[in-house]
């Protein structure tokens, strides 16, 4: 009979361990931050003194244009049902495909970084992340420290390239 309590008991677990996805139902309260509205979300860049372009991405869910530090980045809303009451945001920005772009390099900015993490994708471009989520809203204050930290993790990557990345050669002018 024990041998069989200890398979059962894990079969129930297993069974009953799958999470369920998050949603954001409740409508975003007054004051707060939600990828489920995403004005909210354009606010608090601008607020920020960010530009923030809302568009639509390929499944049609919302995605912000942005920049800071130097570079251009994209906040795209994940969670979301039917294109809508999404649950979380993603920061992101990617680099062109280029011979530095190594699995080497990623996991020395993983192993420094708190907020962010860098990866190499299957086509070689390599791409620095941060998801957030934001299920019952942000209060502004916090999202703002959000955005704050996600220019501090730009800020940072481009000393990290300074330091680790091989200055190119300038090309020389046909004369």
């Amino acid at each position: 009979m024990r041998l069989y309590t200890l398979p059962a008991a894990l079969l129930f677990l297993g069974l009953s361990a799958t999470p369920a996805a998050a949603e954001d139902k409740e409508p975003c309260g007054p004051e707060l931050v939600c990828a489920s509205a995403p004005k909210t979300v354009v606010e608090a860049f601008r607020e920020a003194g960010l530009k923030a372009k809302l568009l639509l991405d390929n499944d049609g869910d919302p995605m912000i244009e942005s920049a800071a530090s130097g570079y251009n980045f994209e906040t795209s809303f994940y969670g979301c049902v039917e294109t809508k009451a999404c649950s979380s945001l993603q920061f992101r920005v990617a680099f062109t495909k280029e011979p530095e772009n190594t699995v080497e390099l990623a996991n020395k900015w993983n192993a420094g970084m708190r907020f962010s993490q860098m990866s190499v994708t299957k086509d070689g471009e390599l791409v620095v992340s941060w998801d957030v989520t934001t299920i019952g809203g942000l209060g502004k204050k916090n999202f703002a420290d959000v955005l704050s930290t996600w220019e501090m993790v730009l800020g940072e990557l481009g000393k990290f390239f300074d330091e680790h990345i091989p200055a190119k050669p300038a090309e020389k002018k046909a004369s």
